[in-house]
């Protein structure tokens, strides 16, 4: 971590987290919070992300630890994240959605403070959870429990027009968005000779051709929507007894069924683990969603669709490797996950989803 981040977190003060605590009801008036200790956590490319350790003694509804978000200070990062609104996003988030969300695990949310006119997240600290590791591959049960947690963003808000027309929410399929091609061909000519030695063979192929063919294949999606969190991979979790809580809701939007499902077996598997549990993990999904009250999204329909929505951890990454501030881990996890997708395209045939002829093929309802 470099020292612009490091005097940025350290300006973390027992204040900011003594009217956090205040505002939710934990502290009294009187009360307030002393020393702390603050250490970089998480790898994320939009955000510092700190643990806070109370070094003095606490309330007993306070806890001995917390974790804070910050927006990032300075750069080309900051100005694409501020524009494309991810902090309040991420608020409103934790803020409106999040407690009608029956089932989702995620951690508790305390509150926020403002940071260069942006919101700063103080969120649950859970100390003895392990976080995802996107370059190494899901392990263990971890695929079965991120799937499992997919119907508890979906079921609530399914195909509800007047919710996903909301603008706050993304949307990166169903809808144009400006500079969308543009933006990803620029980004893949920036990167694709730092990254050419550590791609598979045919991987480079696959990625041009989504390219060139990106803004129509998002298009021809016709739906049905629901609630998505678009990012959805082994980095953006925390894995516990047998429990996964979900973090990173910058990128929450309206989206196909299949994108967070498609997005995390392509990007969050190992090739060899992909191809022997897909199609256990999307007939488990679907059954989730129908046992959920969900109708028409029959296994097949469902088979269709996850294939088609192969592609969409290319859709948000390849802009994103090409204009956010970027390291040797954070090149390492992007070629990961391009060589995970490309191969997964190429099993599934999902080429055949890049023309727009045909979009009923992957729609239902």
């Amino acid at each position: 971590m470099n020292q612009n981040v490091d005097q940025r977190i350290a300006t973390v003060t027992p204040e900011d987290l003594t009217s956090v605590f205040r505002s939710s009801g934990r502290l009294s008036p009187e009360e307030r919070l002393g020393r702390l200790e603050t250490t970089p956590v998480g790898t994320g490319q939009m955000a510092d992300t700190v643990r806070c350790t109370f070094t003095d003694p606490v309330p007993p509804r306070i806890p001995v630890s917390c974790v804070v978000k910050l927006p990032v200070g300075e750069g080309q990062t900051a100005l694409t994240a501020r524009t494309a609104g991810v902090y309040d996003r991420e608020l409103r988030f934790y803020q409106e959605l999040l407690p009608e969300l029956s089932g989702l695990q995620c951690p508790e949310f305390f509150g926020s403070f403002l940071v260069d006119g942006e919101p700063a997240l103080v969120l649950e600290d859970i100390r003895d959870a392990v976080p995802g590791n996107q370059i190494l591959g899901a392990v263990d049960d971890q695929a079965q429990l991120a799937v499992d947690q997919i119907v508890n963003i979906q079921a609530r808000w399914w195909n509800d027009e007047a919710f996903g027309a909301q603008d706050w929410l993304q949307r990166r399929a169903g809808a144009p968005i400006p500079d969308r091609q543009r933006r990803y061909l620029a980004a893949w000519d920036k990167v694709k000779d730092t990254v050419a030695a550590e791609l598979e063979p045919g991987a480079a192929e696959v990625i041009e051709e989504f390219g060139h063919a990106c803004d129509a294949w998002s298009q021809a999606y016709d739906g049905p929507f629901t609630l998505a969190h678009h990012d959805y991979r082994l980095d953006n979790m925390l894995f516990a007894d047998d429990r996964v809580w979900l973090l990173d809701w910058q990128t929450l939007g309206w989206a196909p069924p299949s994108w967070d499902l498609a997005y995390f077996i392509g990007s969050s598997l190992s090739v060899e683990q992909r191809r022997s549990s897909e199609s256990e993990l999307v007939v488990r999904h679907a059954r989730q969603l129908r046992d959920a009250g969900i109708e028409g999204w029959t296994d097949e329909v469902a088979w269709n669709s996850y294939r088609a929505m192969a592609y969409s951890t290319l859709l948000l990454t390849m802009p994103a490797a090409g204009e956010l501030r970027s390291n040797e881990r954070a090149k390492r996890m992007f070629t990961a996950m391009w060589n995970r997708t490309a191969a997964m395209a190429r099993d599934l045939e999902s080429h055949e989803f890049l023309t727009v002829a045909k979009p009923q093929e992957y729609s239902a309802c």
